[in-house]
C-alpha cells in the first residue's frame, strides 16, 4: 500500500510501502496554507499636519511557527518622507500596536534606512548617498528562524547592496520573536506618497501520513 507524504506545499513525490492490508481512506484537504503575503493598500489622506497615517495588521494570529519573514519596501528616497513597519505583541488586544508593545521597527526615515531595537533604544542606520536622493530604491529584509523559531539568518539589502551586515553576523534576539502577532505600517512626509510595502510570511511546513 502506498503512503503519500503530505506537506505544506502539496503531495510529495516520495512514497512509502505499508505492511498492513487496510482500505485506503481518501482524505481531501480543501487547502493547505504555508505562506501569506500582505500588501498594504494605498493609505487614505492623513488628518494631521505632518501627513502621518498608520494601519495595523494581524499577521500571525494563533501561530508562532514562522519559518521565514521577508519585508520589501519600494520607495522614492525623499529625506522628508518616512515609511516603516513595527512588530510586537498586542498585549491588551485592542488591535493597535502601541510603542510600549513594540519590539522592532524596520524602514526608511530622515534620509536613512534603519533597524531599531525598541526595548533597548538601539537604532542601526544606513545613510544613502546624496545623489541617490529622490531615486526609487528597493529595501529588502529577509529573516529565517531555527526549529525553535529564533533568528537563524538575517540579511538586508538596498537594491543589490548589502547593509546591516553587523546584524547578520550577531543575530540578536530582537530581530524576530515568536510572540509577535501584530504589525503597524506608518508613512508620513511632505513628498508624494509613492511608497509601497509587502510582507511575505512562510510558516513551518508540516507533514501528515495518510494510510
Amino acid at each position: 500500500m502506498l503512503i503519500p507524504l503530505l506537506h505544506a506545499g502539496g503531495i510529495s513525490c516520495r512514497y512509502f510501502r505499508g505492511s498492513l492490508a487496510l482500505s485506503l481512506l481518501a482524505i481531501l484537504l480543501p487547502f493547505v496554507v504555508s505562506a501569506k503575503q500582505f500588501t498594504v493598500p494605498p493609505m487614505p489622506l492623513s488628518p494631521y499636519a505632518d501627513t502621518e497615517i498608520a494601519t495595523n495588521i494581524v499577521f500571525n494570529n494563533h501561530r508562532s511557527d514562522v519559518k521565514e519573514l521577508e519585508l520589501k519596501f519600494v520607495l522614492e528616497c525623499s529625506s522628508s518622507n518616512c515609511i516603516q513597519v513595527a512588530f510586537g505583541n498586542d498585549s491588551n488586544a485592542d488591535g493597535v500596536l502601541s510603542r510600549r508593545e513594540t519590539d522592532a521597527i524596520y524602514g526608511w526615515r530622515n534620509g536613512r534606512y534603519f533597524a531599531e531595537d525598541v526595548m533597548s533604544g538601539t537604532r542601526y542606520e544606513h545613510l544613502i548617498n546624496a545623489e541617490g536622493d529622490n531615486n526609487s530604491q528597493t529595501f529588502t529584509i529577509n529573516l529565517r528562524t531555527t526549529k525553535d523559531y529564533l533568528p537563524k539568518s538575517f540579511s538586508a539589502h538596498v537594491d543589490s547592496y548589502a547593509i546591516f551586515t553587523n546584524l547578520s553576523n550577531s543575530l540578536p534576539a530582537w530581530l524576530y520573536r515568536p510572540k509577535w502577532n501584530l504589525m503597524r505600517i506608518t508613512r508620513r512626509g511632505a513628498g508624494i506618497p509613492n511608497e509601497w510595502f509587502s510582507c511575505d510570511i512562510d510558516y513551518a511546513h508540516f507533514y501528515m501520513i495518510v494510510r
